[in-house]
């Protein structure tokens, strides 16, 4: 008789255990919730260095004198003449029946040329100056005397005509560049150089046609040795 009473608190107990159990199941037993990792900032970039600029050519060409024949007052060897830059900067002895004509850049001042030509155009002697008053750093030097080369004597006006065939630094410290137009059928020899100043930029070149090449080989020679500066 004891034992049949015993029967229905024996079920009440299991049913609470059972929901006990289910709540704990669900709210996951009271335990708090694992934290969420930390997020990961990326590192700092630092700010990439500036490329020093060259201040560039002005983009309106100047126009060049009337050509003229070649003055300065002074007697070379026969044949020739000795010219002195306006400035001092430097002389060389032409040829006396070459004509001569100057482009000077009106727009900013920043440069003027000094151009040779044959009787027959088929070679010329030319001396560009430039100086914006920026000092030339590092390996400045090097990218705007290529520059100068693309610009003045490329055919298309742009990189890719001019091909360099030499470099070398001479013993005055100037550097030498032997090139070749490959769609203008012309050379030519370029010596760039800076002056103590560090401003101001010479580039002298001579130039040939091709098939004018053992013509004026030897004249181009001489100029080239005449080159002197102050």
């Amino acid at each position: 008789m004891q034992g049949k009473h015993l029967k229905p608190f024996v079920f009440v107990i299991l049913v609470i255990a059972v929901v006990s159990l289910a709540c704990s199941l669900v709210t996951g037993g009271g335990a708090p919730a694992p934290a969420a990792p930390p997020i990961q900032e990326p590192p700092a970039q630092e700010p990439p260095t500036p490329i020093p600029q060259i201040q560039e050519l002005p983009t309106e060409q100047p126009v060049p004198t009337d050509p003229q024949p070649v003055d300065s007052g002074e007697s070379g060897e026969s044949g020739y003449i000795v010219f002195t830059d306006q400035n001092g900067l430097y002389s060389i002895e032409v040829p006396a029946d070459w004509t001569y004509e100057q482009t000077i850049d009106t727009e900013t001042n920043y440069y003027y040329i000094d151009t040779f030509s044959s009787p027959d155009g088929g070679a010329v002697i030319e001396n560009i100056v430039y100086d914006d008053g920026e000092r030339f750093t590092g390996n400045q030097k090097g990218k705007f005397g290529l520059y100068l080369l693309n610009t003045f004597y490329s055919a298309t006006g742009k990189e890719g005509d001019i091909r360099v065939s030499d470099d070398k630094i001479m013993q005055d410290g100037s550097e030498r560049l032997t090139w070749t137009s490959k769609s203008g059928g012309y050379s030519g020899i370029s010596f760039l150089e800076l002056r103590s100043n560090g401003t101001t930029f010479l580039f002298f070149t001579v130039n040939w046609g091709d098939a004018v090449e053992d013509q004026y080989f030897d004249t181009l020679a001489y100029v080239i040795e005449s080159y002197t500066t102050p």
